[in-house]
């Protein structure tokens, strides 16, 4: 899946409820990307990829 295409799970979107005008953060052992927040506590726009991730590999060589 194309990181701009990325959907807030149940858990982000009940963040951003808490949040409003901010931004949720998804974080894997690094922050991963965000999503803005509205005044209202909802996540608009598309996700917002963090250039500088760098994904780990589940695989063991």
């Amino acid at each position: 899946m194309n990181a701009e295409q990325r959907q807030p799970r149940p858990e982000a979107l009940a963040e951003a409820k808490l949040n409003p005008g901010g931004w949720v953060y998804e974080i894997e052992e690094a922050i991963v990307g965000a999503w803005q927040v509205d005044e209202s506590g909802n996540i608009v726009g598309e996700f917002k990829p963090n250039p500088n991730h760098q994904p780990q590999s589940n695989q063991q060589g």
